[in-house]
């Protein structure tokens, strides 16, 4: 299924002229986002589109370093202070904070003061979060990648580009499933903590209360969609990974973007803006309707050539059983 999402996406893109590509080249220029420019050149080139060479210069301006600091540099705090980001480098500052513990209790902290007019998805996320933090930095890592995916559905959530749909499920698998008593632990266990003097003991009794901040269900859901998220990260970059947040609609829409990305790696973003419903329920059946098509395709061009030598070999015989006579 997954070979022939990958091969409709491309045949969908080979329809696009040099002016389609143009056009959102240019807009991603006007809305400062280089990396998005960039991908739509590396997937013009993949698909032997040649476009006019200004494009290329003026991508290229953007991408020296002196432009990118520029860009970068507020959105750097940003990230740190508040979760959100719109740059690659701020969603870099935002996920380093998750990692020192600050990002995740912060969270936990604002939304617990906020209860009950709190946001359950930012709770949950935080409180599974901040138990997959403790284990990262108790076992050197190994929680890593998921935690990462985890940190830019928060930071997708914050930054208003999770999807309605997917933000709706995501409520309604969080919203019954956080224990306030287990919150108020969590937040009076670290305001004891010195985190100069931090020990493996301490951080395995923090990751164990904030684990029950969640439900297992909820939790099994949560992370279900951070490593999806995570995946897509590592094939394109963060960016990529919250433009799929703000086009899935559900965890399973979000997974098929996640192996979609496999195939388009460096073009997905740009594959992403060209063609919005990839990834939908809707490829999902085209796909099947086309390896339908192709299957009863083959099969009749199979029974044509049986009839043709069947005629034949009818033909034979009538003219052997005439000879005979």
């Amino acid at each position: 299924m997954f070979k022939d999402t990958l091969q409709l996406t491309r045949f969908r893109l080979a329809e696009l002229s040099p002016d389609d590509y143009a056009r959102h080249i240019e807009q991603a220029l006007s809305e400062q986002d280089i990396e998005l420019a960039r991908s739509l050149l590396t997937l013009a080139d993949e698909q032997g589109v040649v476009l006019a060479a200004q494009w290329q210069e003026q991508v290229a301006a953007q991408e020296t370093w002196a432009a990118t600091a520029m860009r970068n540099s507020s959105d750097i705090w940003q990230g740190i202070s508040t979760g959100r980001a719109h740059s690659g480098a701020g969603l870099a500052a935002a996920t380093l904070s998750d990692f020192t513990l600050f990002g995740d209790v912060r969270d936990v902290i604002q939304q617990s003061i906020a209860w009950p007019e709190h946001d359950p998805i930012l709770l949950a996320l935080a409180g599974t979060g901040l138990g997959l933090s403790a284990i990262t930095l108790a076992s050197g890592g190994t929680a890593a990648p998921v935690k990462v995916g985890l940190s830019l559905v928060k930071v997708a959530r914050k930054s208003g580009r999770l999807s309605k749909n997917l933000g709706r499920q995501l409520t309604h698998i969080t919203k019954n499933a956080i224990d306030p008593n287990v919150v108020s632990e969590v937040g009076t266990r670290f305001s004891k903590l010195e985190l100069n003097t931090l020990n493996r003991v301490q951080l395995d009794e923090l990751a164990s209360t904030a684990k029950r901040i969640v439900s297992p269900t909820a939790s099994k859901q949560l992370l279900k969609s951070g490593r999806g998220v995570r995946r897509i990260a590592k094939n394109t970059s963060s960016k990529g990974a919250l433009d799929a947040l703000q086009h899935a609609d559900s965890i399973q829409e979000l997974s098929r973007l996640a192996r979609l990305s496999d195939g388009l790696k460096g073009s997905f973003r740009a594959s992403l803006r060209l063609l919005p419903d990839v990834g939908k329920s809707l490829y999902k059946l085209t796909s099947t309707l086309i390896s339908l098509l192709l299957w009863l395709g083959g099969a009749v061009i199979w029974l044509g050539t049986a009839a043709w030598y069947g005629l034949r070999i009818l033909v034979w015989l009538i003219m052997g059983l005439w000879r005979l006579f």
